[in-house]
Parts: C-alpha cells; sequence; structure tokens
C-alpha cells in the first residue's frame, strides 16, 4: 500500500467524525449517472453515447475533468455524428480496479469500450489539455482508425518530464493533488470547496457536480494520473509518429505562459497537415466559447 493512502486511511479513522459526515454526504448526493455504465477487463466505465453517423467523435476531458464538461459540445456534435465522451479512472460515475493511470491505460480502456459498444471507425479524436496525450497516443497506436484530431490547449509531453525548467511547476501540482488525496476522506476539500471538476458548466450540472466533485475516487484518480504523468510522456515520445497526412487542428489559448506557448508550438509539427488557432479565451476553450471547438469539430468529421 502506498504511503499517500496509508496516511489517508490513518486521518480518516483519527478524524472519523469528519470521515462518517464526508461518506454521508456523499451518499446525500449521489446522482445517478446519465450515461450507461461499460465493463471492461478492469472497469465499469461510465460512458455517454449520442447521435449516429458514419464517423465517430470522441471526447476525451482533460487533468481532473469529467464526461459532463462537454455538456455544450456533445449535444451540437451530435445532430450529426455519433459522438461518445465517457469518465476515466474513478471520474464521475466510473470505478476502476487499475492500480496505474496513464496514457497507455487509457487509451486500451477506451478501445475495449468502443468494441463493447460495437462502435467501428473511423474516429475523430477530440483532446482536452492532459486528454490530449492520450487521444495522441491512440492516433498513434491506432493510426487506420483515426481520419482526425484535435488537441484544444493540449499539454505537450515535455510538460512532465523531469527537466530543470518543469521542477517548480511539478513540485508544486504534485503537492496540491497529494494533499486533496489524503485529506479527501475527512473531506477537508469539501470544506475548503475545492472540487474535482471544471467551471463553466450549465446549471443543469450543479447536482452532479455537487456529487462527483467530492467522491473519494475522484481525489485517487487526479493524485495517481498526475504521478503517473512521467510515465505518460514517456509513452509518448516512444511512440510511433502519427501518419504525416492526419488532419490535426492544435487549439491555443493565447493567455497561457511563455513556456506552454512554446509547447503549444511543438504541437503544430505533429503532422504535414497540422493547422493551429489561437484563441482569446481560457483553457477550457469548450466551457467558455464552445462554438470554436464545436464548429472545428464538425469541419473534421466533414474533412473525412
Amino acid at each position: 500500500m502506498e504511503l499517500s493512502t496509508v496516511v489517508r486511511n490513518t486521518l480518516g479513522i483519527i478524524g472519523f467524525p469528519l470521515t462518517i459526515w464526508n461518506l454521508l454526504m456523499i451518499q446525500k448526493n449521489k446522482v445517478k449517472p446519465p450515461g450507461q455504465i461499460i465493463k471492461t477487463t478492469h472497469s465499469d466505465v461510465h460512458v455517454m453515447v449520442s447521435g449516429e453517423g458514419p464517423v465517430t467523435v470522441i471526447l476525451e476531458s482533460g487533468f481532473g475533468s469529467l464526461s459532463i464538461d462537454w455538456c455544450y459540445t456533445q449535444p451540437e456534435i451530435s445532430k450529426f455524428a455519433r459522438v461518445i465522451s465517457y469518465d476515466r479512472g474513478n471520474y464521475g460515475w466510473s470505478r476502476t480496479k487499475r492500480k496505474t493511470m496513464t496514457s497507455f491505460d487509457s487509451v486500451k480502456e477506451i478501445k475495449e469500450v468502443l468494441e463493447k459498444l460495437k462502435i467501428k471507425p473511423p474516429y475523430v479524436l477530440v483532446g482536452h489539455s492532459f486528454g490530449g496525450l492520450s487521444m495522441r497516443l491512440f492516433a498513434s497506436m491506432y493510426p487506420d482508425d483515426v481520419c482526425g484530431l484535435l488537441l484544444e490547449d493540449s499539454v505537450h509531453e515535455t510538460q512532465y518530464l523531469p527537466l530543470k525548467e518543469n521542477k517548480k511547476h511539478i513540485t508544486a501540482f504534485q503537492r496540491l493533488v497529494t494533499i486533496g488525496y489524503v485529506t479527501s476522506l475527512i473531506g477537508l476539500p469539501r470544506i475548503l470547496k475545492q472540487n474535482i471538476g471544471r467551471n463553466f458548466l450549465s446549471k443543469e450540472m450543479n447536482q452532479s457536480v455537487l456529487y462527483t466533485g467530492y467522491t473519494l475516487g475522484a481525489y485517487q484518480t487526479a493524485y495517481r494520473e498526475y504521478r503517473d504523468s512521467t510515465l505518460s510522456a514517456k509513452q509518448l515520445i516512444n511512440a510511433i509518429p502519427l501518419p504525416i497526412d492526419l488532419p490535426v487542428v492544435v487549439i491555443s489559448a493565447k493567455n497561457q505562459s511563455e513556456q506552454w506557448k512554446k509547447q503549444q508550438h511543438l504541437l503544430t509539427k505533429l503532422t504535414q497537415n497540422t493547422e493551429h488557432i489561437q484563441v482569446e479565451t481560457g483553457h477550457s476553450v469548450h466551457l467558455e466559447d464552445p462554438k470554436i471547438v464545436n464548429d472545428i469539430i464538425e469541419k473534421l468529421v466533414n474533412y473525412s
């Protein structure tokens, strides 16, 4: 058992009254999943599938994000294509027995989900932030299945390598997710209103966020995803390059650090058919200005 898990459980025992209160709140706020649960080798994966069409769009959320984050995108895309969103690991309504949370794990899981649902290619892949890593890896592992790739303010793998310029960021973020995980049982994140999930969701999602944002599994997954992020980065580095003619669109938020902008520039070199679009939004473009993302997805679907 990891030291962090031992600390979490110990705090849970010491703060037993808080633990009971937190578990009761989780149960009280529980909301039925809006999608269906698909059983895979290691997990019960919450999946939302809508729309019809010869092309299927796969929406991959960012770090600490859920399937419901696509509340402004999935309904629009389903008007002209089949679209699927899901919860990784223990985010949202998914539950997994996996001990690792790498991009490779995510790719194998979503591939198994697609096979279980009998959803055949071609696929347009959409990856936001951290989710861009697994969508790129998917395109690398199954190039014949993919007809387009959208990277929405996606991370570059160098973000998670133990380089000098990353040390401060990695240390700070690792501390943040570790504290969130080890104190999740006693409900400290709930007390401080530090939930898992994005802002800007529609009001209809408020009750769902109140539940999914504070589950024990959500904090565990955030901790493990970041713990394994260097492994995910190395998986990308060792992956087969994308087909040179694969249509790729890179959306970059302008209001980011210089280091982030340099990494976005690296993403524009992924294929010879890569388009770079810079936007005046924050990091979550699909929530702040969803039309930008929706229009590009439609373009990629039509291009195929």
